[in-house]
């Protein structure tokens, strides 16, 4: 196993573990506030309850840890590994400081595949942690990383495609509002910029 492999794998554990401590200790956190306020917009209740876009939703872990065994040096790794976690910090500093609740209630859900997956969200994920949109930042900060590495044409573009899907997806699964979505692509341009990838 070469250097660069073991780095991949090591990261890969250190992420999802550094994820999930700070994405789960602001949604404990919020759990303990009182009257938790949702903001959206009176056209937001227009947009419809798919469940269809859960597949998209569902994957938004692996689509961004595949990203990390793409990546071909060492110095294109660490950047990303930085703009995940500065992403990851500064989101759910903003939960904890600014914490938002979804407001619109699932509908019922009669295909029983969809009702399960559904039920999973529900014990995986909470309706806080809302603005800026990890999923949302997440999701683009993958697709420029397949947008790069993916040399097949058919396949680029159907990842990236599946990767804007996984973004808006948020709106159709009732897990967001769209301030969420705009506030995830915001701090997804604020990282790229912050941290830019360098040539050479």
């Amino acid at each position: 196993m070469d250097k660069l492999l073991k780095l991949k794998i090591k990261y890969t554990v250190l992420i999802s573990i550094f994820f999930v401590i700070f994405y789960k200790g602001a949604e404990f956190y919020t759990y303990t506030v009182k009257n938790v306020p949702s903001y959206f917009m009176e056209w937001e209740k227009n947009i419809p309850f798919l469940p269809i876009f859960m597949l998209p939703y569902i994957t938004s872990a692996p689509f961004f840890l595949v990203t990390i065994f793409l990546e071909k040096n060492e110095k294109n790794l660490k950047l990303l590994m930085k703009r995940a976690i500065f992403l990851t910090v500064i989101s759910t500093t903003i939960f904890v400081i600014f914490p938002m609740k979804f407001y619109f209630p699932k509908p019922e859900i009669d295909n029983q595949i969809f009702k399960f997956l559904f039920y999973l969200l529900g014990k995986l994920d909470s309706s806080f942690n809302q603005c800026p949109s990890l999923h949302v930042s997440f999701a683009f900060l993958s697709n420029i990383v397949y947008y790069r590495e993916i040399k097949n044409i058919f396949l680029k573009y159907f990842l990236c495609i599946w990767g804007f899907l996984l973004a808006i997806s948020i709106l159709f699964v009732y897990q967001h509002h769209f301030i969420d979505f705009v506030g995830g692509t915001l701090i997804f341009f604020i990282t790229c910029i912050i941290f830019p990838r360098k040539k050479g």
